[in-house]
């Protein structure tokens, strides 16, 4: 669903804007819709708003056709990552490769129903954190920097990194309660060199061994971006429970 997304609809009939707006509000639950009548004001819309997290077009449009603006979107780095909806009455093949050719999302022929534009929305999202995933998993022992308001710099070995989340390991008692947070984006790009990872202060502890919660001179750091999986955030949780049972089992054994 789309609650912490915000979306741009392009459409230069307000009926047709209407619909689609009564679907991303009704059924995937939009955080916000920004809306827009042709290519031009969505480039507009897209140089005000850079929050914008996807965008729904109609094709064929006065000013500024929506394959028009999908070059410009693909040719641009700031917006190329963007996910792109195009919605139109062309449901010719000749139509559908151009889209694809173009680097469309995914694409929807009038009429439809909110079911199938729901269905579209779900499958682009499953898609896109299957390519996020592969494109971002990172060489083991890859040496990043971690940076927040209460640590100085540190250095850390990282293990892997995917939509859900990134898991480090670190060697540093400065570190040791460094541990799970949101965050939006890891600033990690080039492999096999230092990158720097910001954190925010949110701090909550994650050791290296359940079983014993002492050891901090090998430190398992496991950050989260949003949104995280369902599976994944489990996995998280269950891990970290299953520390504090240990920690506090360990706690209440009498000294020997």
């Amino acid at each position: 669903m789309l609650e912490k997304d915000v979306v741009l609809v392009v459409d230069d009939s307000s009926t047709a804007r209407s619909a689609i707006i009564n679907v991303l509000r009704d059924h995937l639950y939009c955080k916000e819709i920004i809306e827009a009548s042709d290519g031009q004001e969505a480039l507009r819309k897209l140089r005000q708003r850079p929050d914008i997290d996807w965008i729904f077009c109609d094709w064929e449009m006065p000013i500024m056709a929506g394959d028009e603006l999908l070059k410009e979107i693909r040719n641009n780095a700031e917006t190329a990552h963007l996910p792109f909806i195009m919605i139109t009455s062309k449901g010719d093949r000749d139509s559908l490769v151009t889209a694809v050719q173009l680097g469309v999302t995914s694409f929807i022929v009038k009429p439809f129903t909110a079911k199938k534009l729901v269905e579209k929305v779900l499958l682009a999202q499953g898609r896109m954190e299957r390519r996020n995933a592969e494109r971002t998993r990172a060489a083991k022992e890859q040496k990043v920097i971690l940076k927040s308001g209460s640590l100085n710099e540190v250095e850390a070995d990282l293990v892997d990194i995917s939509l859900s989340g990134i898991l480090m390991l670190i060697q540093s008692e400065a570190a040791k309660d460094a541990a799970v947070f949101d965050t939006f984006k890891a600033n990690i790009d080039a492999p096999h060199s230092p990158q720097t990872i910001v954190l925010p202060c949110q701090i909550i502890r994650l050791e290296a061994d359940p079983l014993h919660p002492s050891r901090t001179e090998t430190i398992r750091l496991a950050a989260r971006f949003q949104p995280m999986d369902e599976a994944s955030r489990k996995d998280l949780v269950n891990y970290i429970e299953a520390i504090a049972r240990q920690t506090r089992a360990a706690a209440s054994k009498p000294p020997l």
